[in-house]
């Protein structure tokens, strides 16, 4: 399996799209890594991922809220994302893991995609 620079591009551009339309705005920037070995993961890096209200969550004290809520919006947007990175890529997705880090923003998203391991396990 390859993943070209084109799908990356175009990664890039439907995260940016669907993280707008599910948390009213997008990241300031995303990249985009593919492994080189197998498993090939696929690893998008928002940057700037922090909405106003989790920003002033984190600002004062509260960072436990901003993850708990992004890994909500995670689980319930697992297949927006899952099936738009499928339909890309041309490739099930064998895992999907999101997370976000409360101070900086920085949120990642892991599509792995892979003969072993089955979505609906996690």
């Amino acid at each position: 399996m390859r993943i070209t620079r084109a799908q990356r591009n175009a990664v890039a551009e439907k995260i940016t799209s669907l993280e707008r339309s599910f948390y009213g705005r997008g990241p300031r920037n995303v990249k985009v890594s593919v492994s080189d070995d197998e498993p090939i993961s696929l690893v998008v890096l928002s940057v700037d991922s922090l909405t106003v209200a989790d920003a002033v969550l984190s600002e004062r004290g509260h960072k436990d809220a901003v993850i708990r809520h992004h890994e909500a919006l995670h689980e319930a947007t697992k297949a927006e994302f899952q099936d738009a990175i499928e339909e890309i890529i041309g490739s099930p997705v064998s895992a999907y893991l999101a997370q976000v880090h409360p101070t900086t923003g920085f949120a990642v998203r892991v599509f792995v995609f892979s003969d072993q391991g089955d979505d609906d396990e996690a």
